[in-house]
């Protein structure tokens, strides 16, 4: 689509705060109808429910509130294209000073200089999600607009010729490492779950990409090299399982061959793009909701995940949306329950008087808080294809549910193990560590870890038996359940907390081992094929815990301690009380503050990462750790401060990150030149 401008807005946003019903009649009727949103249908299904918005607006409490009630995912509207990060005219750096500053350079990259990317909008963003519990679409690297001419010319001046292909790709890459290395170095970078690498090529007219590399359009090599530098990026930061990467583009229904033909070209040799971004602008007169949703299921039949995102109708009436948006949605619904990898659903806005489109009302509320007839039938196409909200629609499993396994892998063929209800604190055999929220932080999609037993709230977790062999895991931070990440099945994939809905990915079976009261425990998201696991077999605190094929390993086998002197919770809701478990009870850990590295060495040099984590049994703020200088030579670190001092570097955080909650950590990095050792003296205080 072309670029997105606000409609004029009225001074203040008038934000409802009532909730949206479907239903007017006395609230003791049908008290499921009344919770009925499209965080707790859509975002349940597909995994995110996801909204246009800009800072301005999640700045504002009422509109946050809004937000978070019908969504889990945001996409920025311009804030995180090119020209929000690189500006209308280049601010140029040395490039010694970017490598400091934690930029990537790679070595083909010849210039003296870089221009500068402002990630001030982007910080803020994230930290508000991440502390609402909210994910992020990182929208977007590559683009034909709005992306600066300078960019691509010589010098990186206006009135440049434009640079040729070679020079192009290393500013390219310069470019899609950076923003994402800054992303996943920042604390709050966990948010981002999807990247629009690449937005728009089929209709990229007249641009700086297609000056420098020519229109070949379905076989765009500057794309495929983009997507490739990204992919790099989540291997690096071991996020492959866990974040995907989307080719976007805006009228998919009508070049459906095209796109395929783009993104399996973008795959020849490594499967690097998960699939499309259909930017879904449509309106009741075209295209038809058969014709959309024939090119709907055509990238499914591809192999293609699929996530809606800008989606708006443009209408002739409130009665005329509703019925679109109805037949549409029973659509999409149904290729969802007929297993189509359908993933993500982003309205492009909050509302009508937030909408890019002028004299248009295409969204789904009038204003926040007040519903239009087609958020109603939308929620009707859900009900009436998947059930209400808390269903499942699907086969139910038979009693003592068995791993049903490709053959050659391991199967677990224990008997189900029943633990009673109550509340456990789950200890790894193999660590000797307790199961965790990280942070001690009660927001939904936090991380879960191993830390030493402290007998804080997010180290209790409230067994509930639910029938069928299955159990829910619910979290003594409150209304939160242990929850497979996106209730993917895949090796990795995360382990966190989220709202409580006890749905597939917050069930799980324990199984019995050979070792009277130590278990495994089995995801319902895997079809009971991949276990809790922590990762690599590690033992130090802070480790994260995710899904992994059933080996029987130590890391795989839990003991369930119970809490003693905890009631039970209604409903189950825990209680405030703080006991500590018994035999053996967890102690602070002794050593207090810990740092422990991760090196990547490529010959010449290195990369570090250095998490400082706190066991101290205590919140701290502010840290100092020292480096032998005999053992490491630094060329340029991010989010620290560094200064030299006799023979160490002293080693100091900067604002956000100078606080650490008992339990939790924080991480910092380094590029560093010459050999250096895996057992590094690391003093932290």
């Amino acid at each position: 689509m072309k670029k997105k401008f606000l409609k004029s807005l009225m001074s203040k946003l008038l934000v409802v705060a009532c909730a949206v019903t479907m239903c007017v009649s006395t609230p003791s009727i049908n008290a499921q109808a009344a919770e009925t949103t499209l965080l707790n249908t859509y975002g349940s299904t597909y995994g995110y429910s996801g909204t246009c918005i800009n800072l301005y607006q999640l700045r504002d409490a009422n509109q946050l509130a809004f937000l978070k009630k019908h969504f889990n995912s945001i996409t920025l509207e311009n804030e995180m294209k090119p020209d929000a990060l690189l500006g209308g005219s280049a601010r140029l750096i040395p490039t010694d000073q970017a490598k400091r500053q934690g930029y990537y350079i790679p070595d083909n990259y010849r210039e003296p200089y870089v221009p500068q990317i402002n990630f001030s909008t982007v910080d803020e963003v994230m930290k508000i999600c991440y502390n609402n519990g909210l994910k992020m679409r990182a929208h977007t690297l590559v683009w034909h607009a709005q992306t600066p001419s300078w960019f691509f010319r010589s010098n990186y001046a206006g009135y440049g010729g434009f640079v040729n292909p070679q020079v192009m790709d290393a500013r390219l890459e310069m470019y899609v490492k950076t923003v994402m290395n800054h992303v996943y170095t920042n604390q709050y970078g966990s948010v981002v779950y999807a990247w629009d690498v690449a937005n728009e090529v089929l209709h990229a007219n007249n641009s700086g990409w297609e000056a420098v590399y020519g229109n070949n359009r379905k076989n765009a090599s500057y794309v495929k090299k983009a997507f490739n530098y990204a992919y790099d990026t989540l291997e690096y930061f071991k996020l492959t399982n866990s974040v995907k990467l989307f080719y976007n583009d805006y009228n998919t229904y009508m070049e459906v061959n095209d796109v395929i033909t783009l993104v399996n070209y973008i795959n020849q040799g490594r499967k690097v793009c998960a699939g499309v971004g259909m930017q879904s602008h449509l309106g009741t007169g075209f295209p038809s909701v058969d014709y959309y949703t024939n090119a709907l299921n055509s990238f499914l039949r591809a192999g293609f995940e699929v996530q809606i995102t800008e989606m708006d109708i443009t209408n002739k009436g409130d009665y005329d949306m509703a019925n679109y948006a109805y037949n549409l949605y029973k659509n999409i619904n149904k290729a969802k329950k007929n297993g189509g990898k359908i993933t993500s659903i982003t309205w492009w806005g909050l509302s009508d008087q937030t909408t890019w489109i002028s004299n248009s009302a295409p969204l789904l509320f009038s204003r926040p808080g007040s519903p239009k007839q087609a958020y109603n039938k939308v929620i009707q196409a859900y009900t009436e294809v998947i059930g209400q909200p808390g269903s499942n629609p699907a086969p139910q499993p038979q009693p003592q549910p068995q791993p049903t396994q490709p053959s050659g892998q391991n199967v677990n063929t224990n008997s189900t193990a029943n633990i009673a209800n109550g509340w456990y604190y789950l200890k790894n055999t193999n660590s000797q560590k307790y199961l965790t929220v990280e942070g001690n932080k009660a927001a939904a999609a936090t991380n879960v870890i191993i830390s030493t037993g402290t007998g804080v709230d997010g180290q209790k977790w409230y067994v509930e038996n639910l029938g069928n062999g299955y159990i829910s895991l619910k979290s003594g931070l409150g209304n939160y359940m242990l929850d497979v990440a996106e209730g993917k099945g895949d090796d990795g994939v995360n382990i966190q907390i989220y709202n409580a809905y006890a749905h597939d990915p917050q069930q799980f079976v324990v199984k019995n081992t050979k070792k009277n009261g130590v278990y495994t425990i089995a995801t319902k998201a895997s079809k009971e094929v991949r276990y809790i696991d922590v990762y690599e077999h590690k033992k130090a605190d802070g480790t994260n815990v995710c899904q992994w094929l059933y080996y029987g390993n130590p890391n795989q086998e839990w003991i369930f301690e119970p809490v003693q002197n905890q009631s039970q919770p209604s409903n189950p809701q825990p209680q405030p009380s703080n006991p500590q478990p018994s035999n053996p009870q967890p102690q602070p850990a002794a050593t207090g503050l810990k740092a422990t590295a991760t090196i990547n060495s490529w010959g010449s040099g290195y990369t570090a990462n250095i998490k400082i984590s706190n066991n101290t049994g205590k919140n701290v703020n502010g840290w100092t750790l020292k480096l032998k200088k005999s053992e490491v030579k630094m060329d340029s670190s991010w989010n620290v401060n560094v200064k030299e001092s006799g023979d160490y570097y002293v080693i100091t955080p900067v604002d956000w990150n100078s606080s650490i909650n008992n339990g939790g950590s924080v991480e910092f990095g380094f590029n560093g030149t010459g050999s250096v050792s895996s057992n590094l003296y690391m003093d932290v205080q």
